[in-house]
This record gives structure tokens, C-alpha cells and sequence, in this order.
């Protein structure tokens, strides 16, 4: 009879810690201080701000090219020489007949410069010398400098203003953030991926030198940037934010548990700010559910023997 009450005892136990086939934990979690940086990421490109295509003043023909892509010009810095269609046809008659008529030709016919008409870089150089070009040739392509140019979302528009700063990467140097702020946000919708979007125009501070046009970037828009904040772990509140929430504070082991109004604010997806509620220090407890142990000699076992002499005997199959 002793031995069947304690197999009962036991028996129930055994229900009580594997109903539902769980059982709930509690692990303690600390109120800390630090930083919490709320960002909107985007992608874009790099782009001029102002393309400018140089035409030749005249046809004819390049004879010395002095600047290359990547050169950075002054407003009326010469940039090539050449030749008009008359100047070159005379000079090659000259240079037939020896070097000192060429030479008197040179000088008395002077080539035509080729100038940039505002200050910025070079970014591309679509000739080569002795090659003959029209009025219409497009001899070098310029930008005053280059910019970041992000596709945002419609529904992000709105945590987007003038001013406001951004990290950018891009993917030729990830290694090199740099920072931006929002020059101007566009007002004509442009669909991108059948999403509605808007362009947002942004001025490098500091760019590295590396940065080229049409490089894709990716760009962090920073939306809140708090310093000495309280924090709590985003998993600890099951990712809640700009909520309030009763949450089980102990901060004297020898004493219960108390429930405490906590009211939350921002996420950055690894932790969520306390906006009251909670101190620094401050230990909350928090739930969570881990798998029972279940063994197949449980009275859940598709095995376990219910009745029969010689008590426990495992089934299952022929003897």
C-alpha cells in the first residue's frame, strides 16, 4: 500500500511538470543606461549635382588635352587646345614643308582653348587627341559635385525633413561611412519596384575621395539620436515600443516580486528606451516558457504498460 501512494505522488509530479509539455522560467534582466540611434534605411545612388556636357567653340580638330577624369577645375581653366577645320588644314600643308614654315604658322595662327565653364570636377573625357569634333561634340562631361540620391518609401516620407542627417555607405567601400544632411526632398512620386517613392536629394560632408558617380548607396537616415538613455532589451518586452506595460520588478531577492507601470519609447531593434516607470540598476523578471522533459517511460509513453503483472513493463512489440 506504501508503495502505491508514493507511485501515485510520483505520478502526479510528473503531470504537474510536463502538462502542455512546458514549463515557465524567469530570467532577470537589468535597467541599463547608453545610446539609442533610430535610423530609416534607404538605397540610392551617387549622382552630379549639375552635369555639364563642354562642346568645342569650333570645329576642327583636339590637338593637346590637358586635364583627365577625376580633375578637380577653376571657372575659365583651359582644359584642351585645338585646332578649327581651317587652322588644322594649314597646318598639315605647313608641316610638309619643313619645320620652320609649321612652325611660323603656329604662331601666327593660334590654336582655340577649350575652357570649362564652371568650377567642379571632370568626370568623364570623351576624346582623345587628334581626334576631329564637331559643334555638337561632346568633348568633357563635369559636375559641380556630387551628391547622394535616395529612393524613400511614402510611408518613411514623413520621418524624412530638410537638414536632417544621415550615415551613407556605399557598396564599392563599406568600410567608409561618411555623413550626409538632406538638402531637399522632391515633390514628384516616382514608382521604384511598383513602390511609390520619393527622391531625396543629400549633401556630402567630407566624402572620401574614393566616392564616384553612380555608385550605389545605402543610406541610414537618423531619425532619433539619445545619449544616456534608459534601456531594456527589445527581446524582453517581446519587441513592444511607444507603449506602456506592467512589467515584474525585484530588486531585493528576500522580497516578492512587485508589478511595475513601465512606459516605453523608440526601438532600434536591439533595445527599447524607458521613458519612466524604471531606474538604472533596476532587475526585471521576465518570463519565458522552455520545453518540459519528457521521457517515454512517462505515463504519456505510447509504451507505458497500464495494468499486468510484474508491474512496469515496456511494450511495443512481440517477446
Amino acid at each position: 500500500m506504501k508503495r502505491t501512494i508514493l507511485a501515485l505522488a510520483a505520478a502526479a509530479l510528473l503531470l504537474a511538470g510536463c502538462r502542455g509539455g512546458t514549463k515557465e522560467a524567469a530570467q532577470k534582466v537589468r535597467v541599463t543606461r547608453g545610446n539609442l540611434q533610430v535610423t530609416v534605411q534607404d538605397t540610392g545612388n551617387v549622382q552630379p549635382l549639375n552635369e555639364v556636357q563642354i562642346i568645342p567653340p569650333v570645329a576642327g580638330r583636339v590637338d593637346q588635352i590637358l586635364v583627365d577624369e577625376g580633375a578637380h577645375v577653376k571657372k575659365g581653366q583651359v582644359l584642351a587646345w585645338m585646332s578649327s577645320s581651317d587652322r588644322a588644314a594649314l597646318l598639315d600643308m605647313a608641316r610638309a614643308k619643313g619645320p620652320q614654315e609649321l612652325k611660323y604658322w603656329e604662331d601666327v595662327y593660334k590654336p582655340t582653348p577649350i575652357v570649362a565653364p564652371v568650377s567642379g570636377m571632370i568626370i568623364n573625357r570623351n576624346v582623345v587627341e587628334g581626334q576631329t569634333v564637331s559643334q555638337s561634340t561632346d568633348v568633357y562631361d563635369m559636375s559641380d559635385r556630387l551628391i547622394v540620391v535616395a529612393d524613400v518609401d511614402e510611408t518613411d516620407l514623413g520621418r524624412i525633413s530638410d537638414g536632417q542627417k544621415a550615415l551613407v555607405t556605399v557598396d564599392a567601400y563599406p568600410e567608409m561611412p561618411f555623413a550626409c544632411r538632406v538638402m531637399m526632398i522632391t515633390h514628384e512620386a516616382v514608382k521604384v519596384n511598383n513602390v511609390v517613392c520619393y527622391y531625396v536629394k543629400l549633401s556630402p560632408e567630407n566624402a572620401p575621395a574614393e566616392l564616384r558617380a553612380g555608385m550605389t548607396a545605402n543610406v541610414n537616415f537618423i531619425v532619433k539620436d539619445d545619449r544616456g538613455v534608459l534601456l531594456l532589451p527589445a527581446w524582453a518586452v517581446k519587441g513592444a515600443e511607444n507603449t506602456s506595460l506592467s512589467l515584474l520588478v525585484q530588486n531585493d531577492p528576500k522580497k516578492p516580486a512587485q508589478k511595475t507601470r513601465v512606459s516605453l519609447g523608440d526601438a532600434d531593434g536591439s533595445n527599447v528606451e524607458v521613458l519612466s516607470g524604471l531606474s538604472e540598476g533596476d532587475t526585471v523578471l521576465v518570463s519565458s516558457l522552455s520545453l518540459g522533459s519528457v521521457n517515454d517511460s512517462s505515463i504519456f509513453s505510447p509504451h507505458f504498460n497500464h495494468g499486468g503483472k510484474g508491474g512496469n513493463q515496456r511494450g511495443g512489440g512481440p517477446h
